[in-house]
């Protein structure tokens, strides 16, 4: 069987962050806790892959803008610039061809796929945010067999959430509650699931404590379960939930030599309803129990993980 997934487009626009290097010009949050690893989401040269992760208050000055759609990145709604809205964006073009499939003679399948997002982030002070983004996605090609709702879907509503946070004893606090996306732990185990036209999102609530060498969150969500009817019919998915804890720690640079690495430990619990199991359908809970460690150890980047089900 051989794949070829040629990105004939993929770009992530994020309106003013197209030639621009974004998070260059964003400003230092309060928490001194690396962004790259406190759960917010992966960073990779800069860009954040959630669009609701990225700090713009520096757009404010227009000094800093140096290119036309900047200014969509800090649109202020009051006098002071207290409150504002920063406009995101993301067009992909892809094509994924696969033959021999399941490693049999068979017809070559090919994927055509788009994606259109568009999305608002509208700060209230330092301490208030709500996040919406809206999704297309579009599947062609040949062979297609019946597209899920998360490959084809007319219109969805990807995320949408409220959050408050602050400062609490030099310790950066915060609360999120809606739909949206988890980025934290191994992505072998949690993921966006990018591939798909419609990335993955879960919804209920999620809280943290973010200091300068110690993190910790918990969480309780349900799945989307997109339907294929617009957004009407994307709801809570009822059978299904995940939920549970991290707490993760900068360790110090005298470890191995000088090297800057980062342990999450995890404790994580999911609960299906309707799993199959040996060909049997039932409730089953498992539990997650385990360690990451990441980070650099002189030139070489490593990325280790233990976990016990």
């Amino acid at each position: 069987m051989t794949t070829f997934c040629a990105r004939l487009f993929a770009a992530t626009l994020s309106l003013a962050s197209v030639m621009v290097p974004a998070l260059a010009h964003a400003e230092d949050k309060k928490a001194e806790y690396p962004a790259s690893y406190n759960g917010d989401g992966a960073v990779t040269g800069g860009y954040s892959l959630s669009r609701w992760a990225e700090d713009w208050t520096s757009m404010g000055d227009a000094k800093k803008r140096d290119d036309p759609l900047d200014r969509l990145k800090y649109l202020p709604l009051d006098e002071d610039g207290d409150i504002y809205l920063t406009l995101s964006g993301e067009l992909r073009l892809r094509v994924n061809e696969t033959t021999n499939p399941n490693l049999r003679e068979a017809d070559a399948q090919r994927q055509d796929i788009t994606r259109v997002v568009a999305g608002a982030d509208l700060h209230i002070g330092e301490h208030l945010r709500a996040y919406g983004e809206l999704a297309h996605g579009g599947i062609g090609g040949r062979n297609l067999g019946v597209p899920s709702t998360s490959l084809r879907n007319d219109l969805v509503i990807q995320q949408s959430f409220v959050e408050a946070s602050g400062e609490i004893g030099g310790i950066d606090v915060g609360v999120r509650y809606g739909r949206q996306e988890f980025t934290d732990g191994p992505n072998l185990l949690t993921s966006q699931r990018d591939s798909n036209t419609i990335r993955y999102t879960l919804n209920g609530v999620r809280a943290w404590a973010r200091g300068r060498t110690v993190r910790a969150g918990v969480f309780d969500f349900r799945p989307t379960s997109y339907g294929d009817l617009g957004t009407a019919d994307d709801v809570n998915d009822p059978a299904r939930r995940f939920s549970g804890g991290n707490l993760g720690f900068v360790l110090p640079k005298t470890f191995l030599g000088g090297s800057q690495l980062y342990l999450d430990t995890f404790l994580w619990r999911r609960q299906n309803d309707v799993g199959a199991w040996g060909g049997r359908i039932g409730p089953a809970t498992r539990y997650y129990l385990g360690a990451q460690l990441r980070g650099d150890v002189g030139p070489v980047n490593v990325d280790w993980t233990v976990n016990h089900q």
